[in-house]
């Protein structure tokens, strides 16, 4: 699922780092609260890894909120990458109940997020 198709709020969608995937990748601005929210709808409920694909060409590592139907889940930590076009992938444990749901990175302090390619599930075809 990619992030340039989801719901963006305070960042926006660029294309200047090559590797990304689809037609661009969404840039968070350095700010908290800043995120990016997909609609996922499982049939069934499940345990699944969310699995982001981004880059994070700070000088330091990017902490990020993981929220579930608007309730924050766990906490991860983007590392630094070789640069913002070194794609990188990051998976996320979650439960997910069966029908619509949303999944929801938060950054978590004022550098904001790393850019983020696209969101994958590892339990059902997304």
């Amino acid at each position: 699922m990619q992030a340039e198709n989801a719901r963006v709020r305070d960042g926006s969608i660029k294309s200047d780092h090559p590797g990304f995937t689809g037609t661009g990748f969404v840039d968070y601005n350095n700010s908290a609260g800043s995120a990016v929210e997909w609609l996922v709808t499982p049939r069934v409920a499940t345990n699944t890894n969310v699995v982001v694909r981004f880059a994070n060409g700070s000088s330091a590592s990017r902490p990020m909120l993981v929220a579930v139907n608007g309730s924050v889940v766990t906490s991860v930590v983007f590392p630094v990458t070789n640069g913002w076009s070194d794609w990188r992938t990051l998976a996320v444990a979650v439960r997910l109940p069966a029908g619509n749901n949303t999944i929801t990175l938060v950054a978590s302090t004022q550098d904001g997020g790393p850019n983020v390619d696209r969101i994958t599930l590892d339990t059902f075809p997304t």
